[in-house]
């Protein structure tokens, strides 16, 4: 019973693992945003909700963004190129 147990939280530690290697990046022209419902919409209708509407402070319409997220959910919001 204790290697059935083993077993079946190594394939939920593998599961989750590659869960996190999900995120992806997206890039584009905020058409909204709101920090208080945690909402951020880009050009091109893509909407992502984050959990933390803090991290949405200071991003404005029609600045370009940078988003990681797993689906719809918004894990950050970056500036695409730092050089400016």
């Amino acid at each position: 019973m204790r290697t059935l147990i083993l077993a079946a939280v190594s394939v939920t530690f593998l599961a989750s693992g590659s869960a996190a290697f999900a995120v992806e990046q997206t890039e584009g022209n905020v058409t909204s945003v709101n920090a208080t419902t945690g909402t951020l919409t880009l050009q091109g209708g893509a909407t992502y909700h984050f959990a933390n509407g803090r991290q949405l402070l200071g991003i404005v319409p029609g600045e370009l963004v940078g988003v990681a997220h797993q689906g719809n959910e918004g894990i950050g919001a970056y500036n695409p190129d730092p050089a400016e």
